[in-house]
């Protein structure tokens, strides 16, 4: 088929894995790891019809060329040429030393653009996390390199720099212990004038995870050798108790005292004499960090940089269109954002008063538990809650079905909260304004059928609609984020509200943390942009993997060691109409009642993610028929019954 359209070359989203994959599965090219790189993968495209691709693993200063196909039929018409030849030039523009390949039918193909024969047990020890390297291509495959500059290694005055660590809340802190224990010198910034500032801003609140989720490893030993004795693994602690018995005591050890820069708030971060645009040595060029103390400029150079700054201080505003609500600024004396202390600092705040609770997570769950308690109190007091969705089924979870019970018996709570009559329940408003009536405010929005909405004789209103990331610090470095959570982009499909099911995720570490941008990774909440699901334990376990690829240890980076519970709940029974049973889906049965729980019970204001890895798609056959590594004739017949490393898989090389 001669192709007439012209061909437009783009970089691949996680949208276009399905057409990745069948381009793949038509050249008998192997699927192990492609997914994971589809960052990094340039796609030819027709009529709006991915016709082409070709992919790299990037580690570090080298890179894996891979996954070089052709649609079937429009072969030899330069497709593959224009593809190869587009991603040598971007790996040569961001700094990648060297480009390396494996190929079994294609080497001469290759080589007319420069690649060379290597030895394989030569390769790098970067690229042997790579899946083709651990067997996805056969023994028989030529690997073959090509030199793009002649420096690809850092220069030595970066040896000497720390790296940087913005925020001193729990995974930053555990990153701090993860570097000291590797010998690596490190310098915190935390905005605060004390650690885990985040966390004490909601202090007064339980965490549903128990202790055993809540301590990182490196922490615990870094205190141990004090003498600190941990707290009871099962144990359900305050958010300020965290911080007490855990931050305080770590940020205190000589070692951690001397790296911390608290009262010090990150304005900006470049890389020096370099903008976002120019590219020739930027990655061996050190970070300089801007930031402001006591009204002051000061600045810092680090080798690499760790962002663990977190989304609590960016809270979102009540407008239904991600923008605050009209006259949400005049009204912000009334507007509390976050889970307010209801029983305690702000209970006069509350009391008697009444209160309009928006959004549909668990600091909501929180706030209104804490307000039916004061009302119970105080019978004047008065709540109501307000939601986007027309039945708030993720914040009733999974009940017993949860691995988390006191996340279970929050949902459940709140059901029956709900259903007891005591609060006045909107659901599908989506709020446009905030008008203020004497002393008293009303909301004003639409209905899911654009009708109008107003809720009336309002004394205060908690926005607990999640948080943002603040990406202004970064706006001159090179960032790969999600296009709509604003996540880190391989992130984003994996934990997507729209369409992630039953609170599981993907194991992760620094490969889906990093971004174009070489050293830089964000990490913890903020890693997760504006997605509402997040467990402390995940920011330890992706700051361990950060801290080992940054120390060059690619097989302890690439090492999961994380297993999460699940909610029990699954995104695909959102949607129910209300009072709907559930049924059972992916995630099990259907959730049950709870056991009672008091009214006045806490949480934290995240809930879980679970580490699973799917089931992957079946691959083609690993002998030398399967090239997997470029352009190829059709294949020899094989036995598609051979064991991987059979005879029979080897035939074809002599």
């Amino acid at each position: 088929m001669l192709l007439t359209s012209p061909i437009l070359l783009r970089q691949a989203t996680a949208a276009d894995w399905p057409a990745v994959e069948a381009l793949l599965l038509a050249n008998k090219l192997p699927l192990d790891g492609a997914r994971d790189h589809l960052g990094t993968c340039l796609l030819a495209t027709a009529n709006g019809e991915v016709i082409g691709c070709a992919g790299a693993e990037v580690y570090g200063h080298v890179a894996l060329m891979r996954s070089v196909a052709v649609a079937p039929g429009l072969q030899q018409q330069g497709i593959g040429r224009q593809l190869v030849e587009r991603l040598i030039l971007e790996a040569r523009s961001r700094g990648i030393g060297t480009l390396y390949l494996l190929t079994v039918t294609a080497p001469e193909y290759f080589a007319a653009f420069g690649f060379k024969r290597s030895k394989l047990d030569q390769a790098p020890a970067a690229l042997k996390a790579s899946q083709e390297l651990q067997g996805a291509c056969p023994a028989c495959a030529a690997f073959m390199s090509l030199p793009l500059q002649a420096q690809a290694t850092k220069p030595a005055l970066l040896d000497g720099l720390p790296v940087a660590v913005l925020g001193a809340g729990p995974v930053g802190l555990a990153a701090v212990a993860r570097l000291q224990e590797r010998g690596l010198r490190v310098v915190v910034l935390e905005a605060g004038d004390r650690v885990g500032q985040n966390l004490l801003a909601h202090g007064h609140v339980r965490l549903f995870s128990p202790w055993r989720f809540n301590v990182d490893e490196a922490v615990a030993r870094a205190l141990a050798a004090t003498g600190w004795q941990a707290p009871a693994p099962a144990g359900l602690p305050l958010s300020r108790e965290v911080v007490e018995q855990v931050l305080q005591p770590f940020a205190a050890l000589p070692q951690v005292q001397a790296a911390l820069q608290l009262g010090t708030r990150v304005t900006a971060i470049s890389r020096e004499g370099f903008d976002k645009v120019r590219s020739d040595g930027r990655a061996q060029a050190p970070f300089v960090i801007h930031a402001l103390r006591s009204g002051q400029a000061v600045q810092f150079r680090a080798r690499a940089v760790i962002d663990a700054t977190g989304t609590w201080a960016t809270p979102n505003p009540l407008g239904g269109n991600g923008l605050a609500a009209d006259g949400e600024g005049e009204a912000s004396g009334q507007i509390f954002y976050g889970i307010p202390d209801v029983l305690g600092r702000d209970r006069t705040r509350y009391e008697g008063k009444r209160t309009l609770v928006v959004g549909a997570g668990h600091s909501a769950a929180n706030a209104l538990l804490d307000l039916a308690a004061l009302a119970k109190a105080s019978p004047t007091t008065r709540l109501a809650w307000a939601v986007r969705s027309t039945v708030p089924q993720r914040v009733y979870g999974g009940g017993v079905a949860d691995a988390l019970p006191a996340r279970g018996e929050l949902g459940a709570a709140l059901r029956r909260l709900r259903e007891s009559g005591v609060l006045a329940f909107h659901s599908g408003v989506r709020i446009t304004a905030i008008r203020r009536a004497g002393a008293q405010l009303t909301v004003e929005g639409l209905d899911l059928q654009q009708q109008p909405v107003r809720i009336e004789g309002l004394d205060e209103i908690v926005c607990a609609t999640g948080q943002r990331p603040d990406l202004n610090i970064t706006r001159e470095l090179r960032l790969q984020l999600d296009p709509w959570l604003e996540s880190t982009q391989a992130l984003g499909p994996l934990i997507d509200p729209n369409l992630h099911s039953c609170g599981t995720v993907r194991p992760h570490g620094h490969r889906e943390l990093a971004h174009p941008e070489a050293d830089f990774y964000t990490v913890g909440v903020k890693s997760y942009g504006r997605a509402p699901t997040f467990l402390m334990a995940t920011g330890f376990e992706q700051v361990r993997s950060v801290v080992a690829a940054i120390a060059s240890d690619l097989p302890a980076a690439d090492r999961v060691e994380l297993d999460l519970p699940e909610t029990g709940v699954c995104s695909s029974d959102f949607g129910v109409k209300s009072g709907a049973a559930l049924s059972g889906g992916c995630c099990g049965p259907a959730p049950v009642a709870s056991p009672s729980i008091a009214l006045a019970a806490a949480v934290t204001p995240t809930a879980s993610m679970t580490l699973t890895t799917p089931a992957a798609p079946i691959a083609p056959t690993k002998g030398c028929a399967s090239s997997g590594c470029g352009p190829k004739p059709e294949p020899a017949a094989a036995s598609a019954t051979a064991p991987a490393g059979a005879p029979s898989a080897r035939r074809c090389c002599g």
